[in-house]
């Protein structure tokens, strides 16, 4: 079954924002004048004094001609010489003034603007403004016959009708105003669809014309029952609001598809199936008095015209035009079931296309299965053969391009650099839409496709993916596809679906390596805050504990020493001696732990490194026993390094003296290098020890932790070390070679000294 047609409109943010620039434009439009104002107000008011409204119609002379050109077509107007504009006044009465006044400011306000927004009427259009009159006229003078003849509606003026009817469809001329190409637009698509003309107002411009007639009115400040009718008019009675002028609205409605059903319309107002009787029922008209209305519609239009001042055909032109549009609306109601036709062939090729592509290509389908099952489609639905596709891969992948062999499968793939570094295929075929020859389609494309670029049976079919998986299809075209883009759009997401969930595959695999790489990260950084959360608590006890514990430890070192030097007693003089060292070794402990309380900031200076290295050596090599022997290696023209020599120094001598102390190490390497690829300082102690165990390298940096034999050592070096090397920005990293030992390196960037400022810059901070 053939569906309804869909009409292109922007996307809804944009849509969101033409609507509030159109609202605006509608506020900014001209008003009516203070006359016609005042007007309106005293004619609506029963009780106003006619005296003044004589006043106010007599100071307008366009207002004063047309209120004494409208009594000269009353029935009374005609038997009597009416020349002065009180007497029009009491014979017409208010209902008419106010009409006349609303004839002259509405149409000829609206007749003399231009379109805010720049835009153009089309040449030849489709909305004939002429015929908009026309048809208003027309409404309105059907509407002061209904009024008059209706028992239903019997307390509703003539006058007040007629206004009615002229005004109902003011929205469509204020759209046809401020956007005249977008309005003719709807026009011709609601002609050639006969479709509703506020659906594709709402879907093209995002504001129909109901809506726009009733903040026209409102603006203009209109009574509230002129209001109801532009807005509501056309709706069905039992769905109107109690609170709107009801009656009214079906007295509008209904003479508006009489009127249309005459075919006196303009463009977009194509005349529907309603049924005049049902219409009928709210207004109180019986089918015989609709006759004699429409019997004397042409006739009573001229006349009204003529009255109003209205540029608008005679008697006999708007009845040849009645039998024109007539005509019209039966060629496009052929032409609208040869299409609907064309429709259903096309729909059903269509779906055999996707039953057969599904057929083809699986749920876990790769892309190049996916490629090739489109590939069999091409000829009826592209109407051509696939000869290569150019696919954008996921995950960084880059871009492919595919050949497509006379079989219809890929026979080659390769990669190919994109035009610009970093931009994606999908962005690629938003920006150049690509739909044309393959001329148009990326200069850079055609070297590597063995194709002419002057063929014009060659183009290029885009199918942009959200997720990766986009592709563009070559394709060399025989006949006519079996439809444009938006027709064929159901088989087009079919497609893209089906490369995107190739493509999904293609991610996954490379997502689940990413998430463990990432969970191993978080681990690794889980551990550094859990070291440096330990560290810190460290630092808080020892920053607690120091001042309570010094003071005895003092008392015990000094009493250990007055003791040692007046025992006689070797073996006594000895333990004093251990116990004044073991005292003062724990006091050296806890000032090692109070700066861990203490935030490191390095002094930096220019230091020689080969001097550094030296002292490092002599301080914690392996002393006179010469065992294990340390070999130092330098590059050559080291430059000076800006660093604090004696955080480094301490922290490069935690790991010689570690490499020093490693059980086995006979041979100690210590080398001092450039890292070439992120220009950092590299300080390397390589050992040919035994090595470090697994739970050492997982906790060499943790506090108190010690390989080594109980009493040793306390455990806090590497951890000082560690806290050292961070302050200049650095890291220690910990491994066991290859052949046995360990490698111990310390990488520390930004060590190179700061080039001296310019001597502007100088000049510029010293001013």
């Amino acid at each position: 079954m053939a569906t309804a047609p869909r009409f292109s409109g922007e996307p809804d943010r944009a849509r969101a924002r033409r609507v509030e620039l159109i609202l605006s434009e509608l506020e900014s439009l001209p008003t009516l004048n203070a006359v016609a104002v005042r007007i309106l107000e005293l004619t609506t008011d029963v009780e106003s004094d006619a005296r003044e409204v004589v006043e106010l119609v007599a100071s307008d002379p366009a207002l004063s001609a047309r209120v004494l050109a409208l009594c000269r077509c009353h029935e009374r107007g005609r038997a009597s010489d009416v020349t002065t504009v009180e007497r029009a006044v009491l014979l017409l009465g208010f209902e008419a003034v106010r009409t006349a006044v609303l004839a002259v400011q509405v149409f000829d306000v609206i007749d003399g603007m231009d379109s805010p927004g720049g835009e153009r009427t089309r040449q030849n259009p489709t909305f004939d403004r002429e015929a908009f009159w026309l048809h208003s006229l027309a409404v309105a003078v059907v509407a002061e016959q209904l009024a008059i003849r209706g028992t239903q509606v019997a307390d509703l003026g003539g006058g007040e009708a007629f206004t009615a009817g002229l005004l109902h469809d003011l929205g469509q001329l204020v759209l046809h105003v401020l956007l005249p190409e977008s309005f003719d637009r709807v026009c011709q698509i609601t002609e050639t669809h006969s479709a509703s003309l506020d659906r594709a107002c709402r879907q093209i411009i995002g504001l129909d014309t109901h809506t726009a007639g009733k903040k026209l009115a409102e603006h203009w400040g209109l009574p509230q029952s002129l209001v109801d009718v532009i807005w509501l008019n056309g709706q069905p009675f039992e769905g109107l609001p109690a609170t709107c002028n009801r009656r009214l609205v079906a007295v509008i409605t209904l003479a508006d598809a009489l009127v249309r059903s005459r075919y006196i319309s303009a463009g977009g107002q194509w005349a529907r199936a309603e049924n005049l009787s049902t219409l009928a029922i709210p207004v109180g008209v019986t089918a015989d008095e609709l006759d004699a209305i429409t019997a004397e519609l042409h006739e009573r239009v001229t006349s009204r015209a003529e009255a109003l001042g209205l540029n608008v055909a005679s008697n006999p032109t708007i009845l040849l035009r009645s039998i024109s549009r007539a005509n019209k609306s039966l060629a496009r109601a052929n032409a609208g079931m040869r299409q609907r036709e064309r429709l259903a062939r096309q729909q059903t090729a269509l779906l055999q296309a996707i039953s057969r592509f599904h057929g083809a290509v699986g749920a876990d389908a790769a892309v190049m299965d996916v490629l090739a099952a489109i590939a069999a489609d091409g000829p009826e639905i592209l109407g051509g053969t696939v000869i290569a596709a150019l696919y954008e891969g996921v995950g960084g992948e880059g871009w492919h391009l595919v050949q497509i062999g006379e079989d219809g499968r890929p026979s080659s793939i390769r990669s190919v650099d994109p035009p610009d570094e970093g931009m994606g295929l999908r962005v690629l075929l938003e920006e150049e839409a690509v739909k044309g020859s393959l001329a148009s389609l990326v200069p850079w494309l055609i070297p590597l496709v063995d194709l002419d670029p002057g063929d014009p049976n060659v183009v290029s079919f885009g199918l942009p993916c959200e997720r990766g998986g986009s592709a563009i299809l070559l394709v060399a075209r025989e006949e006519e596809p079996l439809g444009d883009r938006a027709e064929l759009a159901c088989l087009v997401r079919t497609w893209q679906a089906a490369l995107g969930a190739a493509a999904e595959h293609e991610f996954t695999a490379q997502v689940t390596e990413q998430l463990a790489e990432s969970n191993r990260s978080i681990l690794e950084m889980q551990e550094t805050l859990s070291r440096h959360q330990t560290l810190a608590t460290l630092g808080e006890v020892a920053a607690g504990a120091a001042h309570e514990m010094n003071n005895p430890l003092t008392v015990i070192s000094g009493r250990a020493q007055l003791l040692q030097s007046r025992l006689l007693d070797q073996t006594l003089r000895k333990a004093a001696g251990e116990i004044s060292q073991q005292a003062q070794r724990l006091s050296d402990m806890i000032t090692a732990l109070r700066s861990f309380a203490e935030p490191v900031v390095p002094e930096r200076r220019p230091v020689d490194l080969a001097d550094l290295v030296m002292r490092v050596v002599q301080k914690y090599g392996p002393g006179e026993r010469r065992t294990p022997s340390v070999n130092t290696i330098l590059v050559e023209s080291l430059p000076p390094a800006w660093l604090d020599p004696e955080l480094v120094s301490t922290a490069l001598g935690e790991l010689v003296r570690n490499a020093v102390e490693s059980r086995g190490s006979r041979h100690i390497e210590l080398r001092i290098a450039i890292d070439p690829l992120e220009d950092r300082l590299r300080m390397e102690v390589r050992d040919d020890g035994a090595g470090l165990s697994p739970h050492a390298l997982r906790h060499a940096f943790d506090p108190f932790f010690s390989d080594k034999p109980a009493g040793r050592q306390p455990g806090l070096g590497l951890a000082r070390a560690n806290r050292f090397v961070e302050a200049h920005g650095g890291t220690i990293t910990l491994v066991n070679a290859a052949g046995g030992g360990a490698i111990a390196a310390i990488w520390l960037p930004g060590w190179r000294i700061p080039a001296p400022p310019a001597a502007g810059d100088a000049g510029a901070r010293a001013a």
